[in-house]
């Protein structure tokens, strides 16, 4: 089959904004609207009558008292009305409201922006304009095993069941990250509330992958941020795709690990202005917030339609800056690494993957666990790690009508999100970064790490049972002339890599600040798998290998 990338947008959300009209534009703009697109950032905040327990859902109060945070945060008050009153009597119109980022989305010509930059309680005015893009390829279209509507069936697929070999698919889904743990011990994410965000839901309301969903009203809100309603089961079923890989099941067969969780479905995703997209985002992580989130799904990302390499640090766009709110609310946020790794102008992790409080998810090929050829890598010269884990991107999911087979970072992650959520319920006192950490842990390259697949793909199994397996060596690293030799031990297996018979050898090379300068993967076919030329190595510079669950390192 041909790889067909699709592209779509990303999304933001606030305490307020305007309605916007039937067809999803703004009051009062004609035909041939040329006004740009702007941000408004004002320079303080007027404080005053900010109830915390009228404003949020019980659960967002609750997750800020698990983590020891004040209730009343300046970040959580609105933004002045009397700000917002006096841009309004000048733009051509308004939309999103952030009150994280104290700014209000406008439209207005260049005329009507200096007047704004020249009021006294504007901060600054700052273009808006991007693209965001879904973390998928499709692979096609539905494969066998169509459902009919209402009725879940047998796994014949005539009857509109699954068959044996998607059982089977789904099977490796669940098991390259070992979930069965944590089925095996009833943990399926309950108590934990994960809001996806994304370009629609259609099929939700109705697919029987999400059954179980819709029968324990599990689906706590909804909301379009394009047209301000909270009808969300139309337009792009990416949405339906990624929230499949979360929660969805077939005939009791887990598509993803976190079935038992309570959801929030926002759209942020639209064709219509596809250069604006970046206010969508900010507005559904502060209605994420607001609504009590633990955690945080994003299958999509900005690169290159708006920012330049050098800006994937973790700080420069809106969307990171927002996810780095969110962090410290004390919410996991999960993003795909995105699907540039075939993009020679690009490559690196899309934004807000960048931000280093993200858990930024690539993905791998079954059953080699190696980086697909689309997925992100990570960015040089900063220190962060991205990705930080990798899962498959060749899934099987729900789509609207039906099931399909499908690949991309957009499906990695919410793999890995529906992991978070059962860990989060083994381990409910840990804060969301001391979950960050431990996932980062249970990685099945830990401790060794590379630019393509962080530490490797998380494992439930570190989780129960005794991880000494990881200190039998498996290799030894010896000098020979002025190189490094690696060479395989006759031994016994001890890791979770190998499942296709194939077995390949990590190693990197960092310079003396610790930064990755080479990284290499080898298939193991002979004892001596390689000899590194050390000759030129300065003294700090260090080589760290891994090869089936042990790691080793030297130091020059």
């Amino acid at each position: 089959m041909t790889k067909a990338p699709f592209f779509l947008l990303f999304m933001l959300f606030c305490a307020g904004f305007s309605s916007p009209g039937r067809d999803g534009g703004f009051p009062g703009r004609p035909d041939g609207f040329t006004a740009g697109s702007h941000w408004v950032f004002f320079t303080d905040k007027q404080e005053g009558g900010f109830d915390p327990y009228d404003f949020f859902d019980p659960k967002a109060i609750d997750r800020r008292l698990r983590h020891g945070q004040s209730l009343i945060d300046p970040v959580d008050f609105p933004v002045t009305r009397q700000y917002l009153d006096a841009v309004a009597q000048l733009v051509d119109s308004s939309d999103v409201v952030s009150r994280w980022l104290n700014a209000v989305h406008v439209y207005a010509g260049p005329e009507v922006v200096k007047k704004l930059q020249s009021l006294p309680f504007v901060d600054r005015v700052e273009t808006a304009h991007g693209m965001m893009r879904l973390a998928a390829h499709s692979t096609g279209g539905e494969v066998e095993g169509q459902w009919r509507d209402g009725v879940t069936g047998s796994a014949d697929p005539d009857e509109g069941g699954i068959s044996p070999e998607q059982i089977e698919s789904l099977r490796q889904q669940i098991g390259h990250m070992q979930g069965q743990y944590f089925h095996e011990h009833g943990l399926n994410g309950a108590g934990f509330r994960i809001a996806v965000l994304d370009a629609g839901f259609p099929g939700v309301d109705k697919h029987p992958a999400f059954e179980h969903l819709r029968r324990d009203n599990r689906i706590i809100a909804t909301w379009d941020f394009h047209r301000n309603r909270p009808d969300v089961y139309r337009f792009s079923d990416h949405g339906t795709m990624v929230l499949s890989m979360i929660a969805g099941q077939m005939d009791g067969h887990m598509m993803g690990l976190a079935t038992g969780a309570e959801f929030l479905l926002a759209r942020t995703e639209i064709w219509r202005e596809p250069y604006v997209e970046e206010k969508y985002w900010l507005a559904a992580v502060e209605w994420a917030d607001r609504m009590g989130a633990d955690i945080i799904n994003s299958s999509l990302g900005y690169s290159y339609h708006r920012y330049f390499t050098e800006d994937m640090d973790g700080k420069t766009s809106l969307v990171a800056q927002a996810a780095r709110i969110a962090a410290r609310k004390g919410i996991l946020v999960v993003n795909s690494a995105g699907n540039e790794g075939e993009n020679e102008r690009w490559r690196i992790v899309i934004t807000p993957a960048d931000v280093d409080s993200v858990l930024t998810i690539g993905a791998v090929e079954y059953p080699s666990m190696l980086r697909t050829s689309y997925s992100s890598v990570g960015p040089r010269p900063d220190k962060t790690i991205k990705p930080n884990l990798v899962s498959m991107g060749n899934v099987l999911l729900a789509k609207e009508s039906g099931l399909a087979n499908s690949r991309g970072t957009s499906f990695s992650a919410p793999l890995v999100a529906g992991f978070a959520a059962c860990l989060w319920q083994k381990f409910p006192a840990f804060s969301n970064m001391q979950l960050f950490e431990v996932l980062e842990r249970s990685g099945s390259l830990y401790p060794y790490y590379d630019l393509s697949h962080g530490y490797g793909v998380p494992q439930a199994g570190f989780f129960f049972e005794n991880p000494a397996f990881r200190s039998a060596p498996t290799f030894d690293l010896s000098r020979q002339g002025e190189g490094l030799a690696v060479t395989i031990r006759h031994n016994p297996r001890n890791g979770p890599e190998g499942e296709n018979g194939e077995r390949f050898l990590f190693y990197h090379i960092t310079d003396p600040e610790g930064i990755i300068e080479q990284y290499f993967v080898l298939r193991v076919d002979q004892p001596e798998v390689v000899v590194i030329d050390t000759s030129r190595f300065v003294p700090g510079q260090r080589v760290m290998v891994h090869f089936e669950g042990y790691t080793a390192s030297r130091t020059f």
